[in-house]
């Protein structure tokens, strides 16, 4: 869609909207919420009452069913405890599979909170997050994974002593997925010496043992973050929407959606398929999210579905109010226009991001990613290359007219695409 209006409007913007934000990010009490529109009818748009919708309808929901899900999944009689007892018997594939929809379920729910990451989450280096899901700290250590196979079942074992990328819901999909039940350690590292010459079903149950023990360290973090949200337990809740820090936790908002860009696009997308400079090869594929269950297009659609989701406010006033309200109403219809298109296009691609990242291993393949990304052409075989390109229209919106027109600060890492 051709833009009707200049960069110049936008950032004149900056001298009619009141500030929002503190560029300091620290707490002012001298803050004032709501903010000062500068929309033509002089309205002042509710700062508080976005913050308030986004927790209240959004946020904490989101936490809560992440909880309900891994309880289902992970928790006493749930699907995996249910496939872990069935190891050995008749009905062990039927049951395996059951476990293997629980894990994508739980995950589901989990992608929807990986876009408003504040707060208790991120708390501590992300502590609680990177329990849940650590792909966004760095790779999974398989080899550690699979030491805790080995260690899972001894009486003295504790999770906690666990490098965070050998924990968390990245780390149970690599035990409930891969097929090949071997190690993935060099041949010095002691603790798994002997697995090798295990009995496959000893494996199979250590590993279900294993994945057992994580899950439940994932669903301690997120009872975690949903207490420390409740008005009965740390009650985040109330900081988070209070008129003296409105316009530092607008801020801190809109730094968590951001992950659209650093996240779901560039590590999800751009690293794998060789079109972020953080690639050094044609592509790298051992960079793809979820790659072991071939789960990460649903990953991808579910991101984006929460972006959307908070970026409208579900039934509530979200970011589209705010935009609509300066006046830029043509801005909004495009955010929510180019994420439909990409939840669309997810739909569509049957050929799962790693087979694609894999399959670029050439120069000549290189060249064809990059194409189909520039001209979003979704009818190419690289189809997550114009997936990429359906994406990046959105995040080159967010570092351009959104932090304007919303008045907040681009956050530290996103910077602008130079790809």
């Amino acid at each position: 869609m051709r833009r009707i209006y200049t960069l110049a409007l936008l950032m004149s913007l900056q001298t009619v909207l009141v500030g929002c934000v503190d560029g300091s990010r620290e707490a002012d009490s001298d803050d004032e919420s709501p903010v000062e529109s500068g929309g033509d009818d002089g309205q002042e748009f509710d700062v508080t009452g976005l913050l308030s919708n986004l927790a209240e309808n959004v946020f904490i929901p989101n936490y809560q069913e992440l909880s309900e899900t891994m309880s289902e999944f992970g928790g006493v009689g749930g699907s995996l405890e249910r496939y872990c007892s069935g190891i050995g018997e008749s009905d062990e594939a039927a049951s395996k599979a059951e476990a293997q929809d629980g894990w994508r379920a739980a995950m589901d729910s989990l992608q929807k909170t990986e876009m408003h990451v504040l707060g208790p989450a991120q708390q501590n280096g992300n502590a609680l997050r990177n329990r849940i899901l650590s792909y966004s700290s760095g790779s999974l250590s398989t080899c550690g994974v699979d030491e805790i196979a080995v260690l899972a079942n001894e009486p003295e074992f504790d999770i906690s002593t666990r490098a965070t990328n050998q924990r968390g819901m990245g780390a149970v999909g690599y035990l409930l997925f891969r097929d090949e039940l071997s190690h993935s350690c060099p041949p010095q590292v002691p603790t798994t010496a002997s697995w090798n010459a295990l009995s496959e079903t000893a494996k199979s149950r250590s590993r279900c043992a294993a994945a057992q023990v994580i899950a439940s360290d994932v669903s301690a973090a997120v009872d975690q973050i949903v207490d420390q949200w409740d008005a009965a337990g740390g009650d985040y809740r109330s900081e988070f929407v209070s008129d003296a820090n409105a316009g530092n936790n607008l801020q801190f908002v809109t730094d968590a959606i951001f992950y659209l860009d650093t996240g779901v696009k560039d590590q999800k997308l751009g690293i794998p398929l060789g079109i972020n400079d953080a690639c050094s090869g044609y592509s790298c594929p051992d960079q793809v999210e979820s790659q072991y269950s071939r789960n990460s297009l649903r990953n991808l659609q579910k991101n984006i579905e929460s972006f959307r989701k908070i970026f409208r406010g579900g039934e509530g006033i979200g970011f589209d109010d705010l935009i609509t309200g300066e006046g830029f109403d043509d801005v909004s219809l495009r955010f929510i226009d180019n994420s439909t298109a990409a939840i669309e296009a997810i739909d569509a691609i049957s050929v799962p991001v790693y087979e694609q990242a894999a399959s670029i291993n050439s120069q000549e393949r290189g060249t064809q990613c990059t194409n189909a990304y520039a001209n979003v052409d979704l009818a190419d075989e690289l189809s997550a290359c114009g997936l990429y390109g359906l994406i990046k229209a959105l995040t080159d919106d967010l570092k351009i007219d959104f932090v304007t027109i919303v008045n907040v600060n681009l956050p530290e890492g996103a910077q602008a695409d130079n790809d």
